[in-house]
């Protein structure tokens, strides 16, 4: 099982592997998702927009990663809204970790195995 706060920070170590299959794991399997990142033009909906906004994404020479250091968990039926505090780092090609403050909310859903998964997600850069 995971719980809400563990999908962010399972979120953050898919998208430091740039790997399109394990962001995609951690959403619902259905096509009705969303990921809005924190830069213009990074959003999408349906599972075939988020994959080609992903792959461009990841087409990127850096990789991004984020760990939750603060959370507040809004229950719903069935599942959970998400509003956490998080670490982020921008990891360069020659090693170099840049870290900066980011915030990650969104929808999570509760499968009947107990896991939870995003249904929704939004990242952005506070200021």
């Amino acid at each position: 099982m995971s719980d809400p706060i563990e999908m962010v920070d399972r979120l953050g170590m898919a998208f430091l592997s740039q790997d399109v299959s394990a962001v995609l794991a951690c959403f619902v399997p259905d096509d009705d998702i969303t990921y809005v990142g924190s830069e213009a033009g990074e959003s999408a909906t349906g599972r075939i927009s988020v994959e080609k906004l992903l792959e461009t994404l990841f087409a990127r020479p850096e990789s991004y990663s984020w760990q939750a250091t603060a959370a507040t968990v809004h229950s719903v039926p069935s599942g959970a809204f998400v509003l956490a505090e998080a670490d982020g780092s921008e990891h360069h090609p020659n090693g170099s970790v840049t870290p900066f403050p980011y915030r990650v909310t969104g929808l999570l859903s509760r499968r009947a195995s107990g896991v939870w998964l995003w249904r929704a997600v939004q990242g952005a850069e506070p200021t």
